[in-house]
């Protein structure tokens, strides 16, 4: 089953063409790799799953239903999201924020601790939100979008302004969410190396076209990215440099 499934996502701003005839399909279970430079068109692919942005054409499915205004908050319920600074109450303490958010969401308050451990903050539940590093409000903000169990994680750059130590524990985090807590994880990133480390699918996006996507094994191996010895022949990000170079050759006129 696919959790996602876009046909022909398309979104203008202005006459510009941000996301162009986008045709998604996310795995269940996966982590997958939403990758492209700044500016590609993920965070508003993102924010048009999430219904935060309306699409110009076509339609998106998540967990197996076309998402229209009836069934939005419904879908949204089992959809966890991170896109762009967690809000959070900085006077506050972590606990006290996710109970905030719990009581909204009607969540147990049980879950906070499951949350909280998931991301590694138990030890600082008590502490207040504003004395926190940037990677510790990430990871706050990952355990916001966890409550309630989603069946679908939505992060949008959790590794932007961390220091390698953060972005080292934020991967291991990432990596263990489909089998800890059960939940397909949608992950969009700038930083090829770090994606080629988390992600077992990849959907790679220029310009707002979709230039390939599927099992990152896969795109390795059809590009030149067999594993030899300890590490591969290819990296992503130079055959991500290769499809793009493909797409504005094949578009220039003959």
């Amino acid at each position: 089953m696919n959790v996602i499934e876009t046909k022909a996502l398309t979104k203008v701003y202005g006459g510009q063409t941000a996301v162009s005839a986008l045709e998604l399909r996310v795995p269940e279970g996966c982590v997958y790799g939403f990758i492209g430079p700044n500016g590609a068109g993920k965070t508003t692919t993102l924010k048009m799953l999430l219904g935060l942005a309306h699409p110009t054409r076509g339609s998106v499915c998540l967990l197996g239903r076309e998402m229209n205004e009836k069934n939005r908050l419904e879908l949204l319920r089992q959809t966890g999201s991170l896109i762009e600074l967690p809000s959070c109450y900085a006077h506050l303490t972590a606990r006290e924020n996710l109970q905030i958010l719990a009581q909204l969401k009607g969540v147990s308050e049980r879950k906070i601790d499951r949350a909280l451990e998931m991301v590694e903050l138990e030890g600082e539940a008590r502490r207040r939100v504003g004395e926190f590093s940037l990677g510790m409000r990430q990871r706050l903000g990952i355990a916001q979008a966890l409550l309630g169990q989603p069946r679908l994680l939505i992060l949008d750059e959790p590794t932007n302004g961390l220091d390698p130590e953060g972005i080292r524990s934020m991967r291991a985090m990432i990596r263990a969410l489909p089998e800890a807590w059960g939940a397909t994880v949608v992950l969009s990133s700038h930083l090829l190396g770090e994606l080629e480390q988390m992600a077992d699918h990849v959907g790679i996006l220029d310009k707002g076209h979709l230039l390939w996507q599927g099992p990152l094994d896969r795109l390795m191996a059809e590009r030149g990215g067999e594993v030899v010895v300890t590490r591969r022949a290819r990296t992503l990000e130079e055959i991500f440099l290769d499809l793009v170079h493909e797409r504005e050759e094949a578009e220039k006129p003959c």
